[in-house]
């Protein structure tokens, strides 16, 4: 895992219990997105084979292939689908009670593991009981809440961290000169080097801009919220208001941190220096937060990002 430098200790770890024979039959991966969860299964997968197959940091998770073994199997989300079906959770596990082609362990992969079915997981459940002799099942995971706890509880866990800001700042510069934009993708991935790795592209780089200028425009006036909003309406919508969130919660930051304590890596707006209402500022992430869970639905998205952004119109709007 020498490409990514972050899953060295994790892995490191995971080498020790097996060098004291605890080869887990269940072992639980879980971590934020775009910190290589899938990444990192995949290497535990192909060590528990016997290969020496490593996953292409360069590829995004979903590009991934699985590990080139006969005694390799994977399930998770196909084209057309949003979940994993119980029908295909049979399928894999009937495939998992076949004879080992090599004669030693099986290794079997569901990712994303939360997007199981109840009846999905429940059959699962059947296989972590009474698993297959030498085989390992690896469920990754966002975050272990949102399995069952009967699956929990038959499961060792991994937990995957993001990386000091240093570190991943340091790897994604590596592939790209630009340091401020490496700043901004990793301060809007919430330090996830992997998903900030997807936004170093010209169009995000440019879209990082315009906000910024946008948001600055409505803190000084210079254009109404009205017209904005009618902007960010056109654009993609979880990426305005998680810009939204950021920068409303580093104002929140800037005002309780120590004056020499770093940033987030945001570009700071200009903000007048003045008392900050933390309530009011709270239930604006709220509100916030509200949008984005309600982005999907046929909503009027001008309105919203209107309603949105007039608190930021002018200082003293942003400040009350």
């Amino acid at each position: 895992m020498t490409d990514i430098p972050w899953l060295e200790e994790p892995m490191a770890r995971f080498e020790a219990c097996l060098r004291r024979g605890q080869v887990p039959q269940g072992l639980l991966i879980y971590g934020p997105v775009g910190v290589g969860r899938r990444h990192f299964a995949l290497s535990v997968a192909a060590r528990l084979l016997g290969s020496d197959w490593r996953p292409a940091v360069t590829l995004e998770p979903d590009q991934l292939p699985g590990v080139p073994h006969p005694d390799y199997f994977g399930v998770g989300l196909d084209d057309e689908s949003r979940v994993i079906k119980v029908e295909q959770l049979r399928e894999f596990m009937q495939t998992l009670q076949l004879t080992s082609h090599h004669g030693g362990r099986k290794v079997g992969l569901i990712f994303p593991a939360e997007a199981m079915t109840p009846n999905a997981a429940n059959s699962l459940l059947k296989t972590l009981e009474e698993p297959p002799a030498a085989t390992t099942l690896l469920l990754v995971v966002e975050s272990p809440a949102r399995l069952p706890a009967t699956i929990l509880s038959r499961c060792e866990r991994i937990r995957l961290a993001v990386p000091r800001r240093e570190t991943g700042l340091a790897w994604l510069s590596a592939g790209h000169p630009d340091q401020a934009a490496c700043a901004n993708a990793l301060a809007f991935s919430s330090g996830a080097p992997l998903a900030a790795r997807t936004l170093l592209t010209d169009d995000y780089s440019k879209l990082f801009a315009a906000l910024t200028d946008d948001l600055q425009g409505l803190v000084q006036r210079a254009m109404p919220p009205t017209t904005v909003a009618r902007s960010w309406a056109k654009r993609d919508t979880g990426f305005c208001l998680r810009w939204l969130h950021l920068q409303t919660a580093e104002l929140l930051r800037r005002h309780v941190r120590p004056r020499d304590a770093p940033g987030s890596g945001l570009p700071l707006l200009k903000i007048p220096d003045a008392p900050l209402n933390m309530a009011a500022c709270c239930a604006y992430l709220d509100q916030i937060m509200e949008a984005q869970r309600l982005k999907d639905r046929s909503l009027n998205l001008e309105a919203v990002f209107a309603e949105l952004l007039m608190w930021w119109y002018g200082a003293a709007g942003a400040l009350r």
